[in-house]
């Protein structure tokens, strides 16, 4: 199948400046033409003529959460949802409708930063094989904590080990299982821990050693790993583990930075889901206490990120959304609150994500040779960042994607 697009502006995210007036050649699912328009004839090709509309790459979403992300149902009902005991086939039908309404989004490609049972790899094959429409995924299994690790109610998505014997154990049942990126637990979430075990949130988890167990075998077959951390400490250990990617990097120092910078290591800040616990928690079901936390953590860590991003530390968008309102778009306007221009906040969804999950090469720009994940904007977000929320059509593969699911514009007025 060939397609013709005709559009008044092209935002390639290489960081070139905004062309206008462009025509893209697509043919069978991947970019063989990009010239000014009227110049590329359509030979057949479906044209789509769009001089109003802004065209950019797919975004991709590096943290993402398939299995935890919380929706009315599409009749209505509540919006609290409560992490109860479900059966897997209605986690799987709630994860399919996630997956639907981040495409819808604009996002053609996820990493699913871990799920229980390896439902993430499921689901990536899933998609792939063409059984339910959503982004590419790029999955993790169960997060890989140690014994105490996981907040209540949070121990379904992950699995506690104990020492690095367990830890390297665990982490070759992942690659076995089919993971494209170990994710590793280490520090506590805003909940504090496990069990009776609960402290300050973000205290330091598992030593430099068990983690460094993951990380090795990890590496042996070329997959990623990735850290969630929730301090200073934690940020440190992960670095000296070798982990490709740092999840959160809540609490930053400056010996944090140097480090990140000396070993090149990036973070996925995920600033959306303490945005939106902080402003619906309480609406959401969640305690009054993990709103106030998440104000006072994002308050700190919007600090040390941009810190951060003024020393040259590579950024990517993550969400780690467990609702609408935690979008990738409002990700990107977060980081524009740090200093990032509104092109560097669109690369940070784009072409970083795809250089640190090694997808460079296929996807994250629009170029001549990569795969045709594309989305056309109403408006422009060069002009304003909250733009990304106006998606008009996207297509996934050289394939229109039928919109919409949701109606999103109630979660994207409240959004801006």
């Amino acid at each position: 199948m060939k397609l013709l697009l005709n559009v008044g502006k092209l935002i390639d995210a290489t960081g070139a400046a905004m062309q206008e007036n462009m025509s893209v050649l697509v043919d069978d699912g991947r970019i063989t033409q990009i010239a000014a328009h009227g110049t590329i004839a359509a030979n057949g090709a479906t044209v789509i003529d769009a001089p109003d509309k802004t065209l950019i790459p797919g975004l991709i979403d590096i943290h993402f959460h398939l299995f935890l992300l919380m929706l009315q149902p599409l009749g209505g009902g509540s919006e609290v949802t409560h992490m109860t005991d479900e059966m897997i086939a209605t986690k799987v039908f709630k994860a399919a409708n996630a997956a639907k309404v981040w495409l819808q989004m604009g996002v053609t490609t996820v990493r699913d930063a871990g799920a229980g049972q390896f439902l993430a790899v499921a689901m990536k094959e899933a998609i792939r094989d063409g059984y339910t429409p959503g982004p590419r995924v790029v999955a993790s299994g169960p997060l890989i904590a140690q014994t105490g690790g996981f907040r209540p109610g949070n121990g379904g998505h992950g699995v506690e080990v104990t020492g690095a014997d367990e830890a390297r154990r665990e982490a070759r049942l992942h690659l076995k299982a089919g993971v494209d990126v170990v994710k590793i637990y280490g520090a506590s979430t805003i909940g504090g821990g496990g069990g009776r075990l609960i402290s300050e949130p973000g205290w330091t988890q598992f030593t430099v050693e068990e983690m460094r167990a993951i990380v090795e075998e990890a590496h042996k077959p070329g997959r990623l790993t990735s850290c969630h951390t929730g301090s200073a400490q934690s940020i440190k250990n992960a670095i000296l583990a070798g982990v490709d990617f740092i999840d959160h990097a809540t609490y930053m120092d400056q010996e944090c930075i140097d480090m990140l910078l000396e070993t090149n290591t990036p973070i996925v800040p995920t600033q959306a889901i303490a945005w939106s616990l902080e402003k619906f928690g309480v609406k959401m079901g969640f305690g009054p206490h993990i709103a106030k936390k998440s104000a006072e953590v994002s308050a700190v860590s919007m600090k040390c990120l941009a810190n951060a991003y003024h020393a040259g530390v590579r950024i990517a968008a993550g969400t780690d959304a467990d609702n609408p309102r935690a979008s990738l778009a409002k990700e990107c306007e977060l980081l524009t609150e740090i200093g990032m221009s509104n092109i560097e906040a669109l690369i940070a969804a784009t072409k970083t994500p795809a250089e640190i999950l090694r997808l460079d090469a296929e996807i994250g720009t629009i170029e001549v040779g990569k795969i045709a994940d594309l989305v056309l904007l109403d408006q422009n977000p060069v002009d304003d960042i909250r733009h990304l929320t106006t998606v008009a059509r996207v297509f996934q593969s050289g394939k229109e994607v039928p919109l919409p699911l949701y109606d999103l514009s109630d979660f994207y007025g409240k959004v801006n």
